[in-house]
């Protein structure tokens, strides 16, 4: 029997699109809640403490994270026993679905109590579905692509999620600059949820259209599927669960600090008004999306190793700089801050993609990147945003998240540069030593 090999041109470009539109939606859908922050803050919890309710609107937030591991647990051994393209089409439907709903709940002036519990359940819902997207969806790319050009399509899976943010909180800032802060806080917040749910459909569409991994064929195959991947993963992959743990520590605090807490720190604490703070958020996801490309040729030239400690090494440097300079206020120091952290953000993005996938043999490969990465976006990620407001608060200055960000930023660099073996195939085959001990290659392509 015919070993499967990569897809080729059509089918190739197909696998990309879907996994990056079904990314887009996933984290679309999961972002918009954080840009929406001071307006759930008023909707669905008591307003007479301002900051009280924007730290609650933060915890329902961050208690969305809990979720995430059971996600990962659920559509890890999803993904690793009945294959990647069903796993991933059933995530986005939750994800969407979801979503929607929230656009569709009663607030706290209608119901009571009863609001921000359904808020909760909903988000919980939310983070149980986003367990499995990010390490599926690096999965399904960098087991369709060519070895030698990973990083330039995985990259598209770092646009799509960057478009996603930037979609969310342009689409934010139109409305309430069309409609006014008041029309946004009555029905216009409802809008942006609601929009989930046709574009979860599109995303379902392409997804069910979309080929099985060859990786996953030829386990199929070989028979080599595994009845229990994760206690297998748990078993065999703690050293490079525990590498990917630590190193997603500056990912999820800096992708959260940036694409939600960032808008609120301008509009609290920087005297810049909603609009302005949300238009200069967008315009830092475009620097995002600009250097995308170049940031996963780049993985692919130098290797994902040396991206990833230029990237740690860069948040523990500009952290500091950039809150200093955002704190200025107006749109072009909000922006100008923003985007000396997104130029960190960038670099990271397209090569953690690759180690998350990389790291571990395709039969576990989906529960142990799962596992890994969702533990350290529940710790690190859920809570960045309650963490930096809740920072300022008790010490008084608006610069005490940077000095968060900076010491996971060395954390995450230690473990870049002492625990992090180079992942990439080509690398691997010109330096043998250096091949990790859990890395099964697959078949060239």
């Amino acid at each position: 029997m015919t070993a499967p090999t990569a897809p080729a041109g059509r089918p190739l470009r197909r696998a990309v699109l879907a996994t990056a539109i079904g990314n887009f939606v996933e984290w679309f859908d999961f972002s918009i809640y954080g840009f929406l922050a001071p307006v759930i803050a008023t909707r669905f919890f008591p307003h007479e403490d301002g900051t009280a309710a924007l730290l609650s609107t933060f915890a329902v937030f961050g208690l969305a994270f809990f979720a995430r591991p059971v996600g990962a647990v659920v559509f890890g051994r999803m993904g690793d026993r009945l294959g990647r393209k069903r796993t991933l089409a059933l995530i986005v439907l939750l994800m969407s679905g979801s979503t929607a709903l929230i656009g569709v709940l009663p607030t706290y002036d209608s119901v009571g109590l009863l609001a921000p519990l359904l808020l909760l359940a909903l988000r919980l819902l939310q983070g149980f579905s986003a367990g499995g997207e990010f390490a599926g969806a690096s999965i399904m790319i960098v087991e369709s692509a060519p070895q030698a050009r990973r990083g330039l399509y995985t990259s598209a899976l770092s646009t799509a999620t960057f478009l996603a943010s930037a979609t969310g909180v342009a689409l934010t800032a139109l409305l309430t600059q069309g409609i006014g802060v008041d029309a946004m806080q009555a029905w216009g917040w409802r809008v942006v949820f609601l929009i989930a749910l046709p574009a979860g459909l599109v995303g379902l569409y392409l997804r069910f259209r979309v080929e099985e991994t060859p990786d996953f064929k030829r386990l199929e195959q070989r028979a080599e599927v595994r009845q229990a991947p994760i206690r297998e993963a748990l078993d065999t992959q703690r050293r490079p669960i525990t590498t990917l743990f630590l190193l997603i520590m500056i990912n999820a605090v800096a992708f959260y600090v940036l694409g939600t807490y960032w808008p609120t720190f301008l509009t609290t604490h920087a005297g810049v008004d909603r609009v302005t703070a949300l238009w200069s958020s967008a315009a830092a996801y475009g620097v995002l999306i600009a250097c995308a490309p170049l940031h996963g040729h780049l993985a692919d030239r130098f290797g994902r190793k040396p991206m990833l400690v230029y990237a740690t090494v860069g948040f523990g440097v500009l952290a500091i700089p950039a809150f200093l300079i955002s704190a200025q206020g107006g749109f072009w120091f909000a922006f100008l801050g923003q985007s000396l952290f997104a130029l960190m953000a960038g670099a990271f993005s397209p090569a953690s993609s690759l180690i998350v996938s990389e790291l571990f043999p395709p039969h576990v490969r989906y529960s142990a990147s799962a596992i890994g990465y969702n533990l350290s976006y529940l710790l690190f990620g859920g809570t960045a945003p309650y963490m930096s407001e809740f920072l300022i608060s008790s010490t008084h200055s608006t610069y005490a998240p940077a000095i968060y960000i900076t010491a996971i930023a060395v954390v995450s660099a230690l473990a870049a540069v002492f625990l992090l073996p180079e992942t990439s195939p080509l690398k691997r085959r010109r330096e043998p030593s250096t091949e990790p001990a859990t890395v099964l290659p697959t078949t060239a392509r």
